[in-house]
């Protein structure tokens, strides 16, 4: 604690404990700190993009900005998922606030549910990480993939500046 009675990390420690938040898909659920969640909004119909990749479903207007609206699930080799009525789109920050593209939208297939995490509830799984995932891990039992943020930043600056 120092002298004001105001507690401090130093750069070294980890917390405890990460508000976290587990977004459904078709075939599974991300895991995002809370703070990487801008917004949940209504499922809306993207302006088309021409000649994108199949993962890149258009994109939104939200807050004076255009937003790509991505599949998380076709990104990763799976089939584009049906879009239900209890769809929600999940706008999530890039962790660049400074960069090209500070927000990105996901399609989810449901509402997102908060956990708390710490080291011990997360464990590694095995497996392959595709386009877009950085991590599998199991969330007290649960699995789920850890968005690789910086990567799909990238993959969506890259469509947009190909056009």
């Amino acid at each position: 604690m120092s002298g004001n009675g105001v507690e401090t990390l130093s750069s070294t420690e980890v917390p405890t404990e990460v508000s976290s938040l587990l977004l459904p898909l078709a075939d599974g659920q991300l895991l995002v700190p809370v703070d990487t969640l801008s917004e949940i909004i209504a499922l809306q119909s993207p302006v088309s993009a021409f000649d994108a990749p199949d993962w890149y479903m258009g994109e939104l207007h939200w807050r004076e900005l255009r937003l790509p609206l991505i599949s998380f699930e076709v990104m990763r080799g799976n089939p584009m998922p049906v879009l239900r009525s209890n769809c929600r789109i999940a706008v999530l920050s890039s962790g660049n606030p400074d960069g090209d593209l500070p927000f990105f939208a996901v399609v989810l297939q449901g509402t997102p549910r908060l956990v708390r995490v710490t080291p011990a509830d997360l464990a590694g799984r095995e497996g392959e990480c595709a386009m877009g995932e950085l991590m599998h891990v199991s969330v007290t039992g649960e699995a789920a993939v850890i968005p690789d943020l910086g990567a799909l930043e990238e993959a969506c600056i890259d469509y947009r500046t190909s056009r």
